[in-house]
């Protein structure tokens, strides 16, 4: 075979158009000129390939991270699980070098497959997403010089790329191939002026990029963690300047797999995963990848006003500092540029998408109370106080940032600081068609004969009720468990998706819910169905519908009744309770709270706020910035109780520093929000630096002297205490609702 030693990117791809590649590839030099001619002169467009070439270069990058993407992609798809990818660079920024240990590559692969277009050596590979046949090419826009050194078992080579005329955009570009001795077949060590990786591997391939404009170190870090951040460590170990970028993965966690077919064929390709966290390199909106590589970013994942409640909720976890990572299977056709998916396949993408989103939600999040507040805490605390409204069959209006005009500053009540749009679901929530339900004309059945073997001889009608219309069926009496959830073609289509359309038959009724003399049935044995069986029976319900339901939901953790408690100063505490045992114990606590939270505003030239105590009022959090001002401490809290307990014993410093910390959390909330719920009080990148910053200030303030240490305050708050027993909450809650009832 003839060596080929330089040519040019179009004649590569001329010879290629005209079916002569492999002619070209063992000519001489003379035949190679020879055959370039006779394929011109057959074209029907002399510079046919120059065209292709050009729109090829210069029309699939739209930034600097797309060229980067492709190149590591390559290098992902080369390398054996778990193996090294290294990003180096100068310190002028000049240029910068991707290298990894994969395979290599040959003569002919370079020549046939790297510089053609739209020709892949990877094609057909099932665990390679770079099909294309364009992501080298991708480069030449950022880097019109570039130097690939390429080792395999058998030999290296030398590649060096250069344009040609006056550009950019440049009109054509030239190679060199070298073979190399195979001593000195792998890659070189490092850049000039740059520290040198480790030692490789025997293969791999080395690309060197001179950029037409300097990038700095950190700029380049973060382009390429943008690009790979979410890059599974077990496929991959990313480094760039030596740090490793990579580690975002173990900070997500599967909230969903939904199975994904392809039109139109309805071919299984694989499942959509559904991944959740947050922390360092996760960011807080929708990211879709593809074998950990960045696709595509949604700030706003789900548009169109039938999924309206899929996007509030998407807002209220993203405003949370939660990020939401959509990672498609290979088999999902991505377009030519990899930063979408292929239109043949997004209409499948989006359904699999809205699928997992709702399958997160309805067994992770409202399934367990725990899940949600670490979703938002603030939306646990709405919807809590929402139900329980419901179920009461009261209304209740929570202020938005949009009536602060209309709020009576006089008439202030305590409130949970929410954005907008975490309220707005909330209630929302109330609303959805969310629950299978059967509703049956109650005459016709035999008093206690089961449900399921009547269905036949019963007119019933299967509907998607809404939570709000379950709470009223409950308070008139006529909601019933079913053993067995609604059997037949009416288990797909009873419930609408979550936030859309309900189904035919409930979109056409009269009126919601149950109608005089009917009965409604809810199945037990849904993860939705059992959540709502189980708030009924923990608000002291004692039907035998309800026993029956909670008896045959599986259990979880078990939860005590609340007793709630309004916001209480000490004052107003030892005026209506001071006959409870404990109470005086609760005074001090407040006692050493007060001086903690002096300090804290001392230190952080802020206002001090005044503390209360409550009880369950704003949900299950172990702390309240009740009106933007105040802090409330939730007695009923086992956490609040344990460390309460502990630093009225003794000088308790772990449970003293427990406690700081939940006072800095709130403060820093009533530093960022005022009374009216504000998107400023989110739970943002902003937030914690916030936080940590008045955690700082007051370390220093008290290190210097400025301010004094409040463990101090800790002897002094146990004078003359008995005993540093706290009261049972439900003693507490009876002394209040007691007092209400004299007044």
């Amino acid at each position: 075979m003839t060596q080929i030693s330089y040519g040019l990117f179009s004649e590569l791809l001329l010879v290629r158009i005209h079916g002569r590649a492999e002619a070209y590839l063992q000519a001489s030099s003379a035949e190679r000129l020879a055959l370039v001619a006779a394929c011109r002169g057959e074209a029907t467009v002399p510079d046919l390939a120059q065209r292709i070439l050009s729109r090829t270069i210069y029309a699939q990058a739209s930034s600097r991270i797309g060229p980067l993407r492709e190149l590591l992609q390559n290098a992902l798809d080369a390398s054996p699980p778990g193996a090294r990818i290294d990003v180096r660079s100068t310190e002028d920024g000049r240029e910068i070098s991707v290298a990894d240990q994969g395979r290599g590559m040959s003569r002919t692969e370079l020549l046939a497959d790297l510089l053609v277009p739209f020709r892949s050596g990877k094609a057909g590979e099932p665990d390679a997403i770079g099909e294309h046949g364009i992501g080298f090419f991708s480069a030449l826009e950022i880097a019109p010089w570039i130097e690939v050194v390429t080792a395999t078992p058998s030999g290296g080579h030398r590649l060096l790329v250069a344009p040609l005329g006056a550009g950019p955009p440049y009109d054509d570009f030239s190679w060199t191939l070298l073979s190399l001795p195979r001593s000195s077949a792998a890659p070189p060590p490092g850049l000039a002026g740059a520290a040198a990786p480790p030692r490789r591997s025997t293969t791999g391939t080395s690309v060197r990029l001179s950029l037409a404009q300097p990038i700095s170190r950190p700029a380049l870090a973060a382009e390429v963690a943008s690009a790979v951040g979410l890059v599974d460590p077990a496929v991959a170990r990313i480094y760039v300047d030596g740090t490793l970028v990579n580690t975002a993965r173990a900070r997500l966690r599967r909230a969903a797999e939904v199975p994904l077919r392809l039109p139109p064929s309805g071919e299984l390709c694989g499942a959509l995963e559904l991944l959740v966290g947050r922390g360092e390199g996760v960011e807080p909106q929708l990211t879709i990848t593809q074998k950990g590589l960045t696709v595509a970013a949604r700030i706003d994942p789900f548009p169109g006003p039938e999924l309206g409640l899929h996007r509030e909720l998407a807002r209220a976890i993203t405003a949370a500092g939660f990020g939401l990572v959509a990672e498609l299977p290979l088999a999902v056709p991505l377009n030519k540029g990899r930063s979408a998916v292929a239109a043949s396949a997004s209409t499948a993408v989006e359904a699999a998408l809205v699928a997992a989103f709702e399958r997160f939600i309805l067994r992770d999040a409202l399934y367990d109370r725990e899940l949600l507040r670490a979703v938002d805490h603030r939306l646990s605390s709405v919807l809590d106080r929402l139900v329980q409204a419901a179920l009461l069959g009261e209304s209740v209006t929570i202020a938005s940032a949009q009536a602060v005009d209309e709020l009576d500053p006089g008439a202030r009540t305590p409130t949970v600081a929410a954005p907008e749009q975490v309220i707005r679901f909330a209630s929302g929530l109330l609303d959805a068609p969310l629950f299978r339900s059967i509703v049956v004309d109650a005459g016709p059945r035999p008093p206690g004969a089961a449900l399921s073997p009547l269905l036949g001889q019963l007119h019933a009608r299967s509907a998607p009720l809404t939570l709000r219309e379950l709470l009223k069926a409950h308070r008139d009496g006529v909601l019933r468990p079913l053993e067995a959830s609604p059997p037949g073609p009416g288990r797909s289509a009873a419930r609408a998706p979550l936030g859309g359309a309900a189904a035919p038959e409930a979109a056409g009724r009269e009126a919601p819910g149950a109608r005089p003399g009917e009965l409604v049935y809810l199945a037990i044995d849904e993860p939705l169905a059992q959540a709502f069986w189980r708030r009924l029976a923990t608000e002291g319900a004692a039907s035998p519908p309800l026993a029956e339901a909670a008896a045959a939901a599986p259990q979880r953790a078990a939860s005590a009744a609340p007793c709630p408690m309004p916001r209480t100063s000490r004052d107003a505490l030892l005026s209506i309770a001071a006959e409870v045992p404990g109470v005086r114990a609760v005074a001090a606590a407040m006692t050493v709270i007060e001086r903690l939270e002096a300090a804290i505003s001392e230190a952080a030239d802020l206002p001090t706020s005044p503390i209360w105590v409550h009880q369950d009022l704003y949900g299950p959090d172990e702390m309240a910035h009740t009106d933007g001002s105040g802090i409330s401490v939730n007695l009923a809290s086992s956490r609040v109780r344990t460390l309460l307990t502990a630093v009225l014993l003794r000088d308790d410093a772990v449970a003293f520093t427990a406690l700081t910390d939940l006072l800095l959390h709130e403060k820093t909330h009533v530093s960022l929000a005022s009374y009216v719920p504000r998107p400023t009080a989110e739970h943002g990148t902003s937030f914690y630096r916030r936080k940590d910053w008045m955690r700082r200030r007051l370390l220093a303030a008290i290190a210097s002297g400025a301010v004094a240490d409040p463990m101090r305050w800790l002897a002094v708050a146990r004078r003359g205490l008995a005993s540093a027993a706290l009261p049972a909450p439900a003693e507490l809650s009876r002394a209040f609702q007691s007092a209400a009832a004299a007044a």
